[in-house]
């Protein structure tokens, strides 16, 4: 999350790109100057991609500037850190996702079914609705294969600290199985269908202040899905997360997203078709 000295190491990339830019201004205006240089096709062309390799830095840092101004780590038991939690938009799903699981009530059965139709294997739950592997389809040159692992936990009264406590259980389980099945990639699905808006959005805080790190190039991504206020909280900051895990779970975040908006719109067919 945003540390203390997050405006100097702004204010510093800024001075290295302006001081980077200017130096290649220079040099290709020293270059057009002297005629031995100027003669050289290749170096209009060296030129060329060198600064789109500056405008591709400048757009990384603008976005990394947004994101550095963005984070924050939300405070559960503060009212104003929470309420500007809630305000944030990318955690809405579309109107027609609020209140669903009064149109979709077997809703967690549902979940289940949805990973295991697509060869997730159900191991043991306690204390959760399930615990699923998948083989993952890379070569595992006669060591133990490598799988992914997802955590499915439902909770209808909801707070942070029991999001605490099933996260820690969800390294616990991480690490205790590693042997038998080693799993780099976890994910844990909250599903909870209170109604009390201010407690879930703290116990979400617990999700979006998750660092993501269960061990080395080991990693956990949380989500949680608010069905009756129709929210879908994940973590704001993986960048301590290995690059190809975050890939990972960003897809598999747009996908589980996109199915629930599915189902919701189905559901809401389903109603207007008097069934």
């Amino acid at each position: 999350m945003r540390g203390k000295g997050w405006i100097q190491e702004i204010l510093s990339h800024f001075v290295i790109l302006a001081l980077m830019g200017a130096g290649l201004l220079w040099l290709h205006k020293k270059a057009e100057e002297v005629p031995v240089f100027a003669a050289l096709r290749y170096l209009d062309t060296a030129f060329a991609v060198a600064f789109v390799i500056y405008g591709l830095m400048i757009v990384i840092f603008i976005f990394q500037l947004f994101s550095s101004v963005k984070l924050e780590r939300f405070s559960p038991g503060n009212p104003e850190s929470i309420k500007r939690l809630d305000r944030i938009r990318r955690f809405r799903l579309p109107a027609k996702c609020r209140q669903l699981q009064n149109r979709w009530p077997d809703y967690r059965n549902d979940f289940r079914e949805h990973f295991t139709g697509r060869k997730w294997t159900r191991m043991g739950a306690q204390p959760f609705d399930a615990v699923l592997i998948r083989k993952r389809m890379i070569p595992s040159f006669g060591r133990t294969p490598l799988v992914d692992r997802l955590f499915l936990f439902y909770h209808p009264m909801l707070n942070v600290i029991i999001v605490d406590q099933i996260l820690k259980e969800c390294e616990r389980k991480i690490e205790e199985f590693f042997g038998q099945h080693p799993a780099p990639r976890n994910r844990v699905i909250f599903l909870t269908d209170m109604k009390n808006r201010d407690e879930i959005t703290s116990a979400a805080a617990g999700i979006v202040n998750y660092l993501g790190t269960a061990g080395y190039r080991i990693s956990l991504y949380p989500v949680l899905l608010d069905m009756n206020a129709g929210r879908f909280f994940y973590p704001l900051d993986t960048t301590l997360i290995v690059g190809s895990h975050r890939l990972h779970y960003w897809r598999t975040r747009l996908l589980l997203r996109g199915w629930i908006k599915g189902q919701a719109g189905k559901y809401v067919v389903r109603m207007a078709g008097g069934e």
